[in-house]
């Protein structure tokens, strides 16, 4: 397995200007290199680039697929949410811009950053919080609707958290409708940080349905 850190996060350098196109790029430069046997992974917005990397021809084998905030038509307009995000980072902020992110835009309960907090990957969340408003913005250039994912002919498997908020259970919806080769798989009693909350769970998943 490899794990490949998107533009701007990790060990990965940042080259401007920054957008899911370049990120279609990086994917198709992955996926070459494997030859185009790859099975690839993403999760939230990373899935959204994997999904359109795919509808541009992406050479690979099989993708999965964990809870894309696709859009759509009747979404909710992020701006004010990103505007914030962005207020709290010019202020030398990220966790507080994170957690702006986490509630506004994922929709994540309450309490849970609180939790979240707690938890070993928390510091890396926080380090990759500056990422968070431009790939929003990204999302808010995009068209809302799926058509564009009617022609993505390579197996899928789609992750959705039986507890993840309504709008990610509807984009995922949405999304699925769209492939021709889809199975979706339900994790029960998870949320949209599953990969955080059940690790095991996710890897069992996997196990079962690649």
């Amino acid at each position: 397995m490899w794990l490949a850190d998107r533009r701007g996060k990790g060990d990965s350098g940042d080259t401007e200007p920054y957008s899911f196109d370049r990120e279609h790029e990086d994917l198709r430069a992955i996926a070459i290199w494997f030859d185009g046997e790859a099975v690839l992974a993403a999760h939230s917005s990373a899935a959204v680039c994997l999904l359109g990397a795919a509808a541009d021809g992406l050479p690979a084998s099989t993708l999965v697929v964990d809870e894309p905030p696709w859009p759509l038509g009747g979404r909710d307009d992020p701006t004010g949410a990103l505007d914030a995000m962005e207020a709290r980072l010019a202020a030398g902020d990220p966790e507080g811009a994170l957690e702006i992110g986490l509630l506004r835009l994922v929709g994540v309960p309450e309490p849970a950053p609180a939790g979240m907090k707690q938890a070993p990957g928390w510091a890396e969340r926080v380090a990759n919080a500056h990422t968070w408003p431009r790939e929003g913005r990204e999302l808010e250039r995009m068209p809302a609707g799926t058509d564009v994912l009617r022609d993505v002919r390579l197996r899928t498997v789609m992750l959705l958290g039986e507890q993840s908020p309504e709008h990610l259970r509807r984009s995922t919806a949405a999304v699925a409708d769209a492939l021709p080769d889809v199975e979706v798989v339900d994790l029960p009693g998870q949320g949209h940080t599953a990969l955080q909350t059940a690790p095991a769970l996710v890897a069992d998943v996997l196990r079962r349905h690649l």
